[in-house]
């Protein structure tokens, strides 16, 4: 008799689409292992019944309270093989776990990597590919610098953020001017040159 896998699926019901991967994993006789602080009550019919086990915490954000869930996991059905989620959001929370819990995937060195673009572009450069030419600005003026080397229009975006959230296409001086007024101080950017297909 053969050991089925155990897989651990952070925030299993987010997005709801993606519940089909616990229903395929479970018809394929893997341990389908839900962690999140949804009650159990309130996951659909189809995922409760395609889970293996669900633990509910109080809060995602507890790495102590998540780190114990996957404890309680591998304890109860031994070596965890993959520790997932299919919300960006938790991508750091997947690695910092797959790293404490020794699980094959990205672990917690790999983040800058895969969270940030100055550093993807790095990693598409040293493969041999061509890439947006631009780089992480520090401040207003080498934003300027930096959009006259590249020419209008230019992309600015979130060095690390998912999707277009906080994405703008700047056309000229006037647009650049508009983004200083609204950008947000926390967040680290990085302009690109705009590539028109």
């Amino acid at each position: 008799m053969t050991t089925p896998l155990n897989f651990v699926m952070i925030s299993p019901h987010f997005p709801t689409n993606f519940e089909t991967f616990a229903v395929r994993m479970k018809e394929k006789g893997i341990n389908t292992l839900g962690i999140a602080d949804t009650p159990y009550e309130q996951l659909s019919d189809t995922l409760k019944a395609h889970l293996t086990e669900y633990y509910r915490v109080d809060n995602m954000e507890d790495y102590d309270q998540v780190y114990r869930a996957v404890g309680y996991f591998a304890h109860k059905y031994g070596r965890i093989h993959r520790i997932e989620s299919h919300n960006e959001y938790w991508l750091e929370l997947d690695a910092k776990l797959r790293t404490d819990f020794n699980v094959f995937g990205y672990k917690n060195e790999d983040m800058l990597t895969i969270k940030t673009k100055a550093h993807m572009k790095e990693v598409f450069r040293k493969a041999g590919l061509k890439v947006a030419k631009g780089r992480v600005f520090k401040d207003e003026q080498d934003a300027r610098k930096l959009a006259k080397e590249l020419k209008f229009p230019v992309i600015i975006k979130p060095n690390s953020g998912a999707g277009a959230s906080d994405t703008y296409k700047v056309r000229n001086e006037a647009q650049l001017n508009e983004f200083f007024a609204v950008q947000n101080p926390s967040v680290e950017y990085i302009m690109e040159e705009f590539i028109c297909f």
